[in-house]
């Protein structure tokens, strides 16, 4: 590496970045696929060079961006390389997969964050408003649809406002589509490095996913606190709490997801029990998600994998 610092890999990383980042301006419906792969030469680089050359190729890859299409292109390198360089310095320190994952759903809400403030501030469009007029619309043609029904007295005021606060839960929403593209592209880039440099990385199983105590007890002082907010979002500080309140409480499901996959190996049961406990969080959401979330409370808060280890 210092007597030869550029190999040919580095310009595979440099085109091969470039070409995603063309693919993706250019081919419509694809964007959702080239998002998670956009970080992966990026890491690369991390990986295997030293920061000043990391810094050179992060540097020719964002001037590049100001010369094709630059109202997309810029702000979709700023996300590949604040997520990559994110994930590749983890890989880097040979930090634990979790934490490696922590680090890139960072970057992807960083990197996300900055895209919403582009389009809001540079391309003067508000992404809230369009969002209003949406509802508005959807709802019109609703009541619409009911007044030549004859049921005109439905009172739809209620559901709009449900769905204006979806709206004020932005950060989470945002924090749970980054832990998605996070493991994502962490995924791939390990088989991509497994594959090209014969290496050894993946993330471990499942079932030992086990969140710090401390979570818990975020988890109900922000429930506590709940109790005393109206979860009507109209002040900052009730935006805050139940943002805070309702990813935790996805933590706690995800905590009580890992104890179902944990409980069926320890007990040598059938794969039956995650696959179904799977498809009611995809089908039934809402449900799903409280059942997992009870369950992970009873495993952190009893420390239920200590007692059947015993």
């Amino acid at each position: 590496m210092d007597q030869q610092p550029v190999r040919k890999d580095f310009f595979i990383y440099v085109g091969s970045f470039l070409l995603l980042l063309l693919i993706t301006i250019l081919i419509p419906f694809i964007q959702m696929v080239t998002l998670v792969l956009l970080p992966i030469p990026v890491i690369l680089l991390m990986k295997n060079y030293p920061i000043k050359w990391t810094i050179i190729g992060m540097l020719l890859l964002l001037s590049f961006s100001f010369f094709v299409v630059p109202v997309f292109s810029f702000p979709l390198t700023m996300l590949a390389l604040i997520s990559g360089a994110m994930i590749g310095w983890s890989i880097k320190q040979e930090q634990h997969p979790y934490e490696t994952w922590a680090k890139g759903t960072a970057g992807f809400v960083l990197g996300l964050t900055l895209i919403y403030a582009y389009i809001e501030v540079v391309l003067q469009f508000s992404i809230m408003n369009a969002f209003e007029n949406t509802v508005d619309d959807s709802i019109q043609m609703t009541e619409d649809m009911f007044q030549a029904i004859g049921m005109a007295h439905q009172d739809f005021g209620v559901i709009r406002q449900e769905m204006m606060n979806m709206l004020q839960l932005l950060p989470v929403i945002l924090v749970v589509v980054s832990m998605g593209f996070a493991i994502l592209t962490q995924w791939i880039c390990y088989k991509v490095i497994n594959k090209v440099q014969e290496e050894r990385y993946h993330f471990p199983p499942f079932r030992s996913f086990n969140l710090p105590k401390v979570m818990l007890w975020i988890y109900f002082v922000m429930l506590l606190i709940s109790f005393f907010v109206e979860a009507d979002f109209s002040t900052m500080p009730s935006v805050i709490i139940w943002n805070v309140y309702h990813l935790a409480g996805i933590l706690m499901a995800l905590q009580g997801l890992s104890f179902i996959f944990f409980f069926t190996h320890t007990k040598k049961q059938s794969v039956a029990l995650p696959v179904i406990s799977i498809l009611l969080i995809i089908f039934f959401p809402f449900m799903g998600l409280y059942l997992m979330r009870i369950l992970g409370i009873i495993d952190l808060g009893f420390e239920l994998r200590k007692r059947m280890a015993k």
